[in-house]
């Protein structure tokens, strides 16, 4: 199930639309950055305020720190490393490998990956084992190229649902593929769509380019709720298709409960199948356990052997003994109750900009910004009213980046990134900075501060070109625009 031969990375195909687009988006943002720290700019907020610099809620920086615990105790195991004092199981060979230790691969299997046990009523799951994981140190973003390496030929195709990781296409067009996007559901909880899932897989199945499919569940940049019912549709459709999955579950711990869609067993003309032996999951340590430097690490999992092996054997970076010892002992030393902690500082991020935008909307009179999905993780991602934003001359979600950032210092995501075309952008609400480092989960005031500004200005009539002539810079529509 795991797809044809590895391809190399390094093969020379056309770049589609999309990454072209992501590319011309961070080259923009660079442009104007820099133009607007040069010229020293400070930009308004309601009732005569301003702010100075730019507002950073573009990144994926949590603001959190390390578990207490699970810090003092890291303290205490660089201390005996630097003394040359190594734990005791250092000898035995296996445990603290280079290739794949297997003191990781059980932590991720018992930690990472237990929701897979009976995520919910009636939905018994599969209890991951060591052997069925693998680990590459650092980042999960290694383990998702070399993943869609094993399945990517030239000229291929990767279905992803509608919002998507805002560089997920940049890291399959390494590899020759090119993503697909299916819309997702109409209305605002933006999920996926199960109809046009099965659309777009028979069709490229037909053409014969179908690749696989790339998940994002949790969602990134919006996490849709799902019942068990919704997500026994969706694996029903996923296991007719016949294809391979790779299901990024970065933000799994951001939420309370969650299905894994690799935990569903699923009825087909063929007999149930079971999605564990279909799914590859991959998951990493930096956003639940807020894991940094050498105690990072990405980890995989799937029922199918040989596509494991496959991945294995392209996994040529090697970890450190030392940062494997670290990566332990944050995740043996990190409690339940971190999470829990966690989720409520979310939570209550979430309210407060779901207050600040309903704040926005009854003093405009009208629904100027609408919230996507449910309140849960660490980003708002939010739609602007089109007949505003056409009357402002905003035609597109990369004219909709380019005007809050110019306009108001709001480096955000449009939702174009990640394969929609809907009119919006995404917004790190739990930890939006100033510089990094520096994240300030007070500044949330200032940015719907800022927001509410612009707003006002498009409403009394200003337009997106007039505004970024304010700052010196031409609109993307331009023909000589940068």
């Amino acid at each position: 199930m795991g797809g044809r031969a590895a391809v190399s990375c390094g093969s020379v195909v056309e770049r589609s639309e999309l990454t072209a687009l992501t590319r011309r988006s961070e080259a923009r943002k660079r442009l104007v950055r820099r133009l607007l720290r040069l010229l020293g700019e400070d930009f308004a907020g309601t009732a005569g305020r301003r702010y100075e610099g730019l507002l950073d809620v573009y990144h994926g920086e949590t603001g959190l720190r390390i578990d207490p615990a699970a810090a003092a105790a890291l303290d205490r195991a660089w201390r005996k490393i630097l003394r040359a004092d190594p734990p005791p199981d250092y000898p035995a060979g296996a445990a603290y490998d280079k290739c794949q230790p297997l003191v990781l691969r059980e932590l991720a299997a018992e930690r990472m990956f237990d929701r897979f046990f009976a995520p919910a009523a009636g939905v018994p799951g599969v209890r991951v084992r060591a052997d069925e994981v693998v680990v590459c140190p650092y980042s999960s973003t290694v383990l998702l190229e070399e993943a869609v390496a094993t399945l990517a030929w030239p000229g291929g195709v990767i279905v992803c649902p509608e919002g998507f990781y805002k560089s997920a296409s940049i890291h399959v067009e390494k590899c020759g593929a090119r993503i697909v996007t299916c819309p997702a559901t109409v209305d605002d909880a933006f999920a996926i769509d199960p109809e046009s899932l099965a659309r777009c897989l028979a069709v490229h199945r037909a053409r014969g380019d179908l690749c696989g499919v790339l998940l994002t569940l949790p969602g990134n940049p919006v996490v849709a709720h799902y019942s068990r019912h919704q997500m026994a549709v969706i694996a029903r459709v996923l296991a007719a298709a016949e294809v391979p999955i790779i299901c990024d579950m970065a933000f799994d711990r951001m939420l309370a409960a969650h299905i894994p869609i690799a935990a569903m067993m699923a009825d087909t003309a063929r007999g149930p199948v079971r999605l564990y032996d279909r799914v590859l999951t991959i998951t990493g340590n930096s956003k639940g356990y807020n894991a940094v430097g050498p105690c990072k690490f990405g980890a995989a999992c799937t029922g199918d052997a040989e596509w494991l092996a496959r991945i294995r054997e392209r996994l040529t970076v090697t970890f450190q003994r030392e940062s494997t010892h670290l990566a332990r002992v944050l995740l043996e030393h990190t409690p339940r109750t971190y999470f829990r902690h966690n989720r409520r500082i979310m939570r209550e991020q979430l309210d407060r900009a779901l207050d600040l935008t309903a704040g926005i909307n009854h003093r405009a009179g009208a629904k100027l910004v609408r919230p996507l999905g449910s309140a849960q993780g660490m980003f708002l991602t939010v739609l602007f009213d089109p007949d505003l934003l056409v009357a402002a001359g905003v035609g597109s979600g990369a004219e909709l980046e380019d005007l809050l950032l110019a306009g108001a210092g709001i480096d955000s995501v449009a939702l174009d990134r990640t394969g929609s075309s809907r009119l919006g952008v995404r917004l790190n609400v739990l930890a939006p900075r100033k510089a990094p480092g520096y994240e300030d989960r007070g500044l949330i005031e200032e940015l719907f501060d800022r927001l509410d500004e612009l707003l006002r200005e498009l409403v009394s009539g200003r337009g997106y070109a007039e505004i970024l002539a304010e700052r010196g810079l031409l609109p993307l529509n331009s023909s000589v625009a940068q």
